[in-house]
């Protein structure tokens, strides 16, 4: 152990008898002045206080903090609403494709997807279908979206039909992936349909 570890310097602090009432009616429980003042000096030379009026400050303007965001949210409705026409237009120019001089290679990419989209009821677990009741009455866009938002709550259901998610699976470029997706919507007689979520489109077996 150190020499002088149980060592104690005595420090002579004067004040006036007021402020030592103030102190005294600030202790807490089981608290001295001695302990008061050493925790005290230690927090001043190690820099953890903060100043009482900036806590004020805070709290004042949390209500005008939170008014501040506007701007911003503003600005991330523009850039949804941004990611939502170019993917609206990526469809466009992915269905035009489909639609014409069917290349063999997307037909066959095509039927290779198949299999793999979600389907309903198949996919669903039995839990999920309760608590939506089925497509029932639904079209087929408001079911897809319905699926794909509870999933991202549900760890037993995974509904991702997006271009992305399939290529990853099958290792095929998503532009491709994309247009073999909107043949099966638009030039064949299965039963897909897909639905924007989120900026994103989803494709599913119904």
């Amino acid at each position: 152990m150190p020499a002088g570890a149980h060592r104690k310097v005595k420090l002579n602090v004067r004040v006036t008898p007021n402020k030592k009432e103030e102190w005294q009616n600030a202790l807490d429980d089981d608290e001295t002045l001695s302990s008061l003042v050493r925790r005290s000096v230690d927090k001043e030379i190690n820099d953890e206080y903060v100043p009482k009026q900036a806590l004020e400050d805070f709290t004042g303007n949390a209500d005008e903090g939170s008014a501040n965001l506007s701007p911003i949210l503003d600005q991330l409705d523009g850039l949804q609403s941004s990611l939502t026409s170019v993917e609206h237009k990526i469809d466009t120019i992915s269905t035009t494709q489909a639609g014409e001089g069917e290349d063999t290679d997307i037909e066959e990419l095509a039927m290779d997807l198949l299999p793999h989209l979600p389907t309903y009821p198949n996919d669903i677990p039995e839990h999920a279908l309760k608590a939506t009741g089925g497509i029932g009455d639904k079209d087929p866009q408001e079911y897809i979206s319905d699926m794909v938002e509870i999933s991202r709550e549900d760890s037993q259901l995974t509904i991702n039909g997006s271009a992305q998610s399939l290529s990853s699976k099958l290792k095929d470029p998503t532009h491709l992936v994309r247009e073999a997706l909107c043949y099966l919507e638009n030039n064949t007689t299965e039963n897909v349909h897909s639905a924007l979520v989120d900026g994103k489109r989803h494709w599913m077996r119904l």
